[in-house]
């Protein structure tokens, strides 16, 4: 008898976005109700009685551990933490899931204190004691890994689960239950191609940024300092197109050096590439300013060990945006 499984999915919240999205993506492709705390709304019921309740109410519990302890409780428990101690107290079947090299996490989505990073070392360990887990190093081969793991453990550790209406003689819950699926499964979607949640705070589309850049002019020796004021939307616009694939920081940087001067105010030629240089520290700023828009990620293409560039892609959502800014309306001149 075909039967279809509620697994809480536990992790922390604002540094595994795209990780969520990929377990909760797996878990629908298998056919089973992903739940967890970022999935239900806001409560009136006392926070820790209602995830307790979820939990009850699921037949697995998938656990995620990036780089981050999260926040805590009163007694100076992450709430994660919390969730896996209580399934485990509660005999639910737990599937770990745990990045294969912290120390590599990008320390936007790391832990700065030495207090939680140790915090985050000991629940680690606690995780890893007792049964097998499986370690992630991108969103993608995450979502891979549940898969396999979820599809082995139903198989070898089946539990009460969601029977089929048509067996079970409740055709109409069956149909609340595929719509829910589907319903979940446009959520997911959508969620790709829309910014992450708390980005309105940050300067972007036509809010400017003073870029500061030297420029040598024609067969001078010395280097003239300049800044010139661009919208973020302008930048983006410059350098988007070369991480549709993927780009060095270096190319990105020479190419929006290359376009800086049709900004200004004197533009009388288009200058050599090598006689513009954007500084240092305003090109750190926008690389960290888009990715912090989730506009762009990392690469996660394979290069050679030898290879130790810093390569930009960028995200559904950037793709997307793109797109808006650049493609051509009808009507439009090209």
């Amino acid at each position: 008898m075909e039967r279809r499984y509620q697994i809480f999915v536990s992790s922390t919240f604002a540094d595994l976005l795209d990780e969520r999205r990929a377990v909760s993506q797996a878990l629908l492709n298998l056919n089973h109700f992903p739940a967890g705390m970022a999935l239900f709304p806001a409560s009136n019921e006392d926070q820790w009685t209602l995830i307790r309740g979820v939990i009850d109410d699921s037949d697995y519990y998938v656990l995620v551990i990036g780089g981050r302890y999260g926040s805590t409780t009163e007694e100076g428990l992450s709430y994660t933490e919390k969730e896996f101690d209580y399934a485990v107290s509660s005999g639910k079947p737990v599937l770990a899931f745990l990045h294969e090299n912290p120390d590599k996490i990008e320390s936007g989505k790391t832990d700065q204190s030495d207090a939680a990073r140790r915090k985050l070392a000991e629940f680690r360990k606690k995780a890893e004691t007792g049964r097998h887990v499986k370690y992630w190093s991108t969103a993608d081969n995450l979502e891979t890994r549940v898969l396999q793991a979820v599809s082995a453990e139903t198989k070898r550790n089946p539990q009460e689960g969601w029977v089929r209406a048509s067996l079970s003689g409740d055709p109409m819950r069956l149909n609340e239950l595929n719509l829910q699926i589907e319903e979940l499964k446009k959520a997911l979607s959508a969620a790709r191609y829309a910014p992450p949640p708390g980005t309105e705070q940050y300067a972007q589309g036509a809010d400017e940024f003073l870029v500061s850049y030297k420029q040598r002019e024609y067969f001078a020796a010395d280097w003239e300092i300049d800044e010139v004021p661009l919208k973020w939307d302008q930048i983006f616009y410059e350098i988007g197109p070369m991480m549709l694939r993927e780009a060095a920081e270096e190319d990105l940087s020479k190419r929006l050096a290359s376009e800086i001067c049709h900004y200004g105010d004197e533009v009388e030629s288009t200058p050599d590439p090598e006689d513009v240089e954007i500084a240092v520290e305003s090109f750190e700023t926008i690389i960290i300013q888009l990715n912090a828009l989730g506009l762009i990620r990392k690469s996660e293409i394979k290069h050679v060990p030898s290879d130790r560039k810093t390569y930009w892609q960028l995200t559904p959502f950037g793709e997307n945006y793109l797109m808006r800014l650049r493609a051509k309306k009808k009507g439009e001149t090209i």
